[in-house]
């Protein structure tokens, strides 16, 4: 009847942050990740076009919009508290002439020298991008909530069934309504 008042899941203790050591992201420390034997840093991927800095339309490797505010302002925070970030762009794929551009931007928007890089590797923990689409891990299940207008762009396999291939998030989740 008040589905707020069942027993909750014991949930782990949160890890406590020791001055000088590695921090945990909000979903819980990052895996060791090991890449041929060799523990692999963590870090979080961060677009370019279209998240990091504005974008309308592709005018070639030196043209860079201005920067978006709050992510200008979310990725310095998470320097100053020490987490390891990366530039993750499509331009690092011609590295000598796109990425020369994006190491000017970033210095002359107050970013220190971030690695420009266009690929995934296992330290990796998280991806700020504005064209990614989030799969549920190991089911191919892609998420939707309220946030997100519509479905993705890309089509569904004609053997899906469009409601029940999407895992939609609630609202608030966590929110309980007051009777």
């Amino acid at each position: 009847m008040f589905p707020f008042l069942k027993k909750k899941k014991k949930r782990s203790t949160p890890q406590k942050i020791v001055e000088g050591e590695p921090l945990p992201t909000n979903i819980g420390e990052a895996p060791a990740a090991q890449d041929g034997g060799n523990a692999v840093e963590s870090w979080i991927g961060v677009d370019l076009d279209g998240t990091l800095a504005k974008y309308d339309s592709w005018r070639g490797f030196d043209h860079i919009g201005r920067p978006v505010p709050v992510m200008l302002a979310r990725v310095k925070l998470w320097l100053e508290k020490g987490y390891k970030i990366k530039i993750f762009t499509a331009r690092a794929s011609v590295p000598e002439t796109g990425i020369p551009p994006v190491k000017k931007w970033l210095e002359a928007n107050g970013l220190p020298d971030l690695e420009v890089t266009n690929q995934k590797d296992f330290g990796m923990i998280e991806l700020w991008d504005d064209r990614a689409i989030q799969v549920v891990c190991n089911t191919g299940r892609p998420f939707l909530s309220q946030s997100i207008v519509g479905r993705p762009a890309a089509p569904i396999l004609p053997s899906e069934d469009g409601n029940a291939t999407f895992y939609l998030l609630p609202r608030n989740p966590g929110a309980h309504k007051k009777e």
